[in-house]
């Protein structure tokens, strides 16, 4: 993967606001301090995107000198940005979605807006080009299914272990809800 800044320049998003909303296709490891990335760009899915994200929040100050060794470029023939470029005061989690009957899983961000964390209506869900993801998304957050409701686990992140993969306890989600097929929202209960 080569930069060809001539082709695509123009029409790349500028790296400003909390949620960056678009998708970002690469990322890469590099130097410390947002010295400029190394190596070749891998492909970024979810999960890297999660990060990418994670790196503009507050929260993300813990993990500050492995973020800023991660380097990311929105598509072929745009910039190369640091994952540390400005954070903002969001109170950030990342979401885990499964629904094995629909064959699907993905992880997205979720921003806490106060109350209860019990409650699916305290919590903003974006991702890429999505800043207001819904049950019924199918992309992101689709319907369970006649068998299996879908799955929606939010989690602290506890760490960084890579550029594109967080660290998070599996065991301890903040908060976990069951979407039904006909989109009904519910709190999982305890066991």
């Amino acid at each position: 993967m080569t930069q060809n800044k001539d082709t695509l320049d123009g029409d790349c998003h500028a790296s400003t606001g909390a949620y960056l909303p678009f998708p970002i296709s690469y990322y890469r490891h590099g130097l410390s301090d947002c010295g400029g990335g190394l190596g070749p760009w891998k492909s970024a899915d979810c999960l890297p995107n999660v990060v990418i994200r994670y790196a503009r929040t507050r929260k993300c100050l813990k993990h500050l000198q492995k973020l800023a060794g991660c380097y990311w470029m929105e598509r072929d023939g745009c910039p190369e940005h640091c994952y540390i470029e400005g954070t903002f005061d969001l109170d950030f989690s990342m979401v885990s979605l499964i629904n094995n009957s629909r064959g699907f899983g993905h992880a997205i961000c979720a921003e806490f807006l106060g109350g209860d964390m019990q409650t699916f209506s305290s919590w903003k869900f974006y991702q890429y080009a999505d800043l207001n993801i819904k049950p019924g998304d199918e992309m992101h957050m689709p319907y369970g299914t006649e068998t299996e409701a879908t799955k929606v686990k939010i989690y602290e992140i506890t760490g960084i272990t890579t550029c594109a993969l967080p660290d998070y306890v599996p065991e301890s989600p903040k908060a976990v809800f069951l979407i039904d097929e006909y989109g009904t929202v519910t709190p999982e209960e305890e066991e």
